[in-house]
């Protein structure tokens, strides 16, 4: 099953985003009077919105798929598999140094990619082996951040693409009403106010759930950071004292 995700997650992200749209099709404004005529549905303000509405789609279905992608690639256990940080302490805890940086090496994993350039260093000594994993710590955060930073930007440019739809819709209504004329009534100025706030409504419904995703998955990976590199000292200081914490104390 996770393998299937990670391989068909723009397939669900779309499909999700046809079954959203179509719910939407039934959505209808309350407390019409049903006599008069039945309210137009959300779907049909949204065709009637212009093609600022199309570009929100268009960056909702992107936004989805990216959400779909850093929810099924930056789960704790893939970027710090449990099993491999307690292979690699019991490697050098054994005093095999070789065994675990095998073991690190057939992972590709965050960690297995920090603890490789870590251990690699070992025989020039606690220096150099904190330096490589620095170097390589910061390469493979940018990587992740980079994902985390891709939904911030949708988040970010979402509702100010609604804001944009929705001002110029407000200005082609605006300017009907300048003409003046007996075609220009209340409820078609209402209407035309109506599709264009429709923009900003759909630019809202973007950001806040991608804002959501995005912080609690950055929380996430911020804490899974943490956890690598205290593995990694961990890794340093068994390896250059050749006893584990718990002994030397």
């Amino acid at each position: 099953m996770k393998k299937w995700l990670s391989a068909h997650w723009k397939t669900v992200a779309v499909a999700a985003c046809l079954a959203f749209m179509f719910m939407a099709t039934g959505y209808a404004a309350e407390g019409d009077a049903p006599a008069v005529r039945a309210a137009p549905t959300l779907l049909d303000n949204m065709k009637e919105a212009g093609f600022m509405e199309y570009i929100l789609l268009f960056v909702s279905i992107a936004g989805l798929a990216l959400c779909l992608q850093a929810i099924v690639t930056l789960r704790s256990h893939l970027l710090r598999p449990p099993e491999l940080s307690i292979q690699l302490i019991d490697h050098c805890t054994q005093g095999d140094i070789q065994g675990a940086l095998d073991a690190a090496q057939a992972d590709s994993s965050f960690l297995g990619a920090v603890a490789t350039a870590t251990l690699s260093n070992h025989q020039y000594g606690k220096e150099a082996m904190e330096s490589a994993m620095s170097d390589m710590g910061e390469i493979e955060s940018h990587k992740v951040m980079n994902k985390i930073g891709t939904l911030n930007l949708i988040a970010a440019i979402a509702p100010m693409l609604g804001l944009t739809g929705t001002t110029v819709g407000m200005m082609a209504t605006f300017s009907e009403m300048s003409r003046g004329g007996e075609g220009v009534t209340p409820d078609k100025m209402a209407k035309g106010i109506s599709i264009a706030l429709v923009c900003t409504f759909t630019g809202l419904m973007v950001a806040i759930p991608l804002l959501v995703v995005a912080y609690i998955i950055k929380a996430m990976v911020t804490k899974v950071i943490f956890e690598i590199v205290n593995d990694c000292n961990e890794m340093i200081r068994i390896t250059t004292s050749g006893a584990p914490v718990e002994e030397q104390a």
